[in-house]
């Protein structure tokens, strides 16, 4: 009978191994694997994220969020993309007024909303976005994704990522390392 339980408990740890996020799923992204990678914790410790060790990151803090800001420096920036995380402390609440928000300031920043959803993330309720633009001369996409924690925290990530170039393959890299972020609350 143990040996059944662990059988069951060790094929359903495969299974969701391999399982891939929705967001992964609705950009068609193929697994996507970094070398060499550190983990990086938020100045609060509110969270980790696994990131290749050549990437050049930086941190922030205030009363209200926690910030990594991280990007491969050894590639060009139509290349490569930044990132940028954080945990907020606040209540975020996707109804009509957020979108209206949003919308509002993909207009001031002269950003037109490619696509975007409401789907899980880790589990969570979330709301993600790609926008384009243009921003110190090049093309620019911006994909971000913001969701809720607990009642009074959440979690942002955005991406800019500059040129038109393999956008979708870097936005995937993107998401790789964000299936992998560890809440440590």
């Amino acid at each position: 009978m143990k040996k059944t339980i662990i059988l069951f408990i060790l094929l359903g740890l495969v299974l969701s191994c391999g399982k891939e996020s929705k967001l992964s799923q609705k950009f068609n992204c193929t697994s996507t694997k970094f070398e060499n990678t550190k983990s990086i914790l938020d100045f609060n410790k509110n969270f980790k994220l696994n990131i290749p060790t050549s990437w050049n990151t930086k941190l922030y803090f205030s009363e209200f969020e926690s910030e990594i800001f991280t990007a491969d420096t050894l590639k060009q920036l139509t290349e490569s993309f930044i990132l940028a995380t954080s945990f907020n402390l606040g209540e975020i609440v996707f109804n009509k007024e957020y979108y209206v928000r949003n919308d509002s300031i993909l207009n001031r920043n002269n950003l037109e909303l490619i696509k975007d959803g409401n789907d899980s993330f880790q589990s969570k309720q979330a709301y993600w976005f790609v926008a384009k633009g243009i921003k110190n001369g090049f093309t620019f996409h911006q994909f971000t994704i913001s969701s809720k924690i607990t009642k009074n925290s959440y979690f942002n990530a955005s991406a800019e990522i500059y040129g038109d170039e393999n956008v979708e393959e870097r936005i995937c890299e993107v998401i790789s390392i964000l299936d992998k972020v560890q809440f440590l609350q």
